[in-house]
């Protein structure tokens, strides 16, 4: 029984990785600006021969050493299954990407519906993280280790986390195209519309 169960867990899991790699790539092929979590793998896309499926493999990578650096001996074992979050969500962004692609639109209205359909996906899939309840998401986890770090709320590490982001982004594409590449409307969108969907869907889905 608590076999089944934990398969069940952590098949769930692993599809919300798919359901969010398929809104990340949504939001981002809309070419309006991608969510302030993958700002800075997707502008460092422009200018270097990974892709961003795999850049952001990298970034979670770098999210899980930050919290075993920040934990220490209180970083739980389970939790180094979150290197497992990378290589899937990348391959998914890379997969979902190559199909988008081939449906891309100039036009704008079309572009800003990309947008929002991937944030509401993006936030079922958060949904389907809770549900399976297992491991954390990296970008989920670090902010927990920092705010645990700091004594500070979770809602207000998370805010500023973003933002440093998004900063992050921006000095990439100043760096190395000279120009502000990745950040746009669509990244302020989604910073804002997420959270209040993934709190709305807890109350009918939770």
């Amino acid at each position: 029984m608590y076999t089944s169960r934990l398969i069940k867990s952590y098949s769930l899991f692993m599809l919300s990785l798919i359901v969010m790699g398929l809104g990340i790539s949504l939001v981002t092929l809309a070419y309006l600006g991608t969510t302030p979590i993958t700002s800075p793998p997707f502008t460092a896309s422009f200018s270097v021969p990974i892709s961003f499926g795999m850049l952001t493999m990298l970034m979670n990578f770098i999210f899980v050493l930050i919290q075993i650096i920040l934990l220490g001996k209180e970083f739980k074992r389970e939790q180094y299954l979150q290197l497992l979050v990378g290589p899937v969500l990348g391959a998914a962004i890379d997969g979902w990407s190559l199909i988008i692609s081939l449906y891309l639109t100039e036009n704008y209205l079309v572009k800003l519906g990309m947008v929002i359909l991937g944030c509401i996906i993006i936030a079922l899939s958060t949904i389907i993280q809770l549900k399976a309840n297992v491991v954390n998401n990296p970008a989920e986890g670090i902010v927990k280790a920092i705010a645990y770090k700091t004594n500070k709320e979770f809602g207000d590490i998370k805010l500023y986390f973003d933002i440093t982001l998004v900063i992050i982004a921006l000095i990439i594409s100043f760096v190395t195209l000279g120009e502000i590449q990745g950040v746009r409307e669509g990244t302020i969108i989604s910073a804002i519309i997420i959270g209040p969907m993934i709190r709305k869907f807890q109350q009918v889905f939770l």
